[in-house]
């Protein structure tokens, strides 16, 4: 009985937060990403805004914006 209900609060709890939506600058020297899509980071970027997971700006080695700490 322990075990299904551990089994079930796990399963709600992996489902229960979508993934993190996050925005980038598409340029090539873009290195952060951002909470808001309209940080100020953001401000001077002369490419294109792009939303995209959180899980994927990490895996492509950007950090957090120092305007979203």
């Amino acid at each position: 009985m322990k075990t299904l209900l551990l089994s079930l609060i796990l399963l709600l709890h992996t489902n229960a937060n979508p993934p993190a939506t996050v925005y980038i600058c598409s340029g090539a020297k873009g290195k952060k990403y951002h909470l808001r899509n309209d940080c100020r980071g953001l401000s001077h970027c002369q490419h294109r805004i792009v939303k995209m997971t959180l899980s994927d700006a990490e895996k492509d080695g950007r950090t957090l914006c120092g305007f979203e700490k």
